[in-house]
């Protein structure tokens, strides 16, 4: 009888946070700076509260129709299971494109028809899921933590995500920490960012 019991509570716990699957959007969550689910989008090689997304759709490629891809937000999927789920951006480019945190801590992102990152780049580590007792917007962390949002200097309005677990307590001397929630999406928006 007591190992029905504790069989039962262990399927109860394992079904209490579910991985959510699919494409979806992030934001950033600070009631303290009204970021109530502010849109953070892939620009550059990195994530930024406060920029558009750089998406790209080339010309004169026969059969491309790059209507199909607006990229008008940053949609992503992950892969894999916690604690070694990826994070990837959701293109149509050959090849796609993969999140990973930079050794400085920078949310970042590989190039089109690219594997680069620099060296002691973390590819891993990701963490989405549902909490099926709360209810609330389904959060991601990196390595169980949340992520740090450092102003760009020079651009006012605009910061950029560094992972908490990886950057130093220099670059988040003067950034604002946040959780980031993730947001149902219908898929891909962009051939590549």
């Amino acid at each position: 009888m007591k190992s029905f019991i504790a069989a039962s509570a262990l399927i109860a716990l394992a079904s209490a946070n579910a991985t959510p699957t699919g494409p979806f959007t992030i934001g950033a969550w600070n009631p303290t700076t009204a970021w109530y689910g502010t849109g953070i989008n892939a620009n550059g090689g990195g994530f930024y509260i406060g920029k558009s997304p750089s998406s790209y759709c080339p010309t004169g490629i026969t059969g491309l129709n790059c209507t199909l891809y607006p990229g008008a937000s940053t949609v992503l999927v992950t892969g894999g299971t916690a604690p070694n789920m990826t994070v990837s951006l959701d293109v149509a480019v050959p090849g796609g494109q993969q999140v990973f945190v930079a050794p400085n801590g920078a949310l970042s992102y590989t190039p089109p028809h690219s594997t680069f990152a620099p060296t002691g780049s973390i590819f891993d580590g990701f963490d989405r899921f549902i909490s099926n007792a709360g209810g609330g917007p389904t959060p991601l962390y990196f390595e169980s933590n949340n992520f740090g949002a450092c102003p760009v200097t020079g651009e006012s309005g605009v910061y950029q995500v560094f992972a908490r677990a990886v950057a130093s307590s220099e670059t988040l001397g003067n950034c604002t920490v946040f959780e980031m929630r993730t947001y149902t999406a219908d898929g891909v928006v962009a051939w590549e960012y």
